[in-house]
């Protein structure tokens, strides 16, 4: 009679550790921050607070912003983007040492609101400070072809990189 609680409780105990939790979700990161590259542009990033909290987000309405808890950057977004833009203005040549901020309002996915109308948004704007000060504004928008973190990151990075060539190509009009 005593063997039946002790081996009820083994096969607990047993059945209990061999359950594994589930693994967590896999962190991000912009395919275009892989690559470090030399600038003589200082380069600043500044992000909106929300979007500096590590998740990704997504615009549910006008008003509704979504942080994701699970989906998350693997890396500070702000060094991605700021790697990502210094390996794009290492073609610049600048004679001078010069320093770039990028402000960002909006760097997220939009929901829209019919189905499959989903998109990628960046806002926001630069400035060049040094001996030939200039400005500009980023505006960049894309449908999403497919649902999902990874597609919505791959979207982002691809106008990132957009962006990136727009600021590089400002800066190479710039008077010297």
């Amino acid at each position: 009679m005593t063997r039946l609680p002790i081996i009820a409780l083994v096969t607990a105990l047993t059945l209990g550790c061999s359950h594994t939790p589930p693994s967590p979700p896999p962190g991000y990161l912009l395919p275009s921050a892989s690559h470090m590259a030399n600038s003589s542009t200082e380069v600043n990033i500044r992000l909106a607070s929300y979007l500096d909290r590590g998740g990704i987000a997504m615009q549910l309405s006008n008003s509704e912003i979504r942080v994701a808890r699970h989906h998350r950057w693997a890396d500070p977004l702000s060094a991605q983007l700021q790697r990502s833009l210094e390996t794009a203005l290492a073609a610049v040549h600048n004679d001078e040492s010069t320093h770039l901020t990028v402000e960002l309002s909006r760097f997220q996915g939009m929901q829209g609101e019919e189905q499959d109308s989903d998109s990628a948004v960046i806002t926001g704007r630069w400035r060049l400070e040094g001996a030939a000060p200039k400005e500009g504004l980023i505006q960049w928008q894309a449908p999403l072809q497919e649902g999902g973190y990874a597609n919505l990151v791959r979207a982002l990075d691809a106008g990132w990189q957009h962006i990136a060539t727009e600021i590089a190509n400002a800066l190479n009009t710039a008077p010297r």
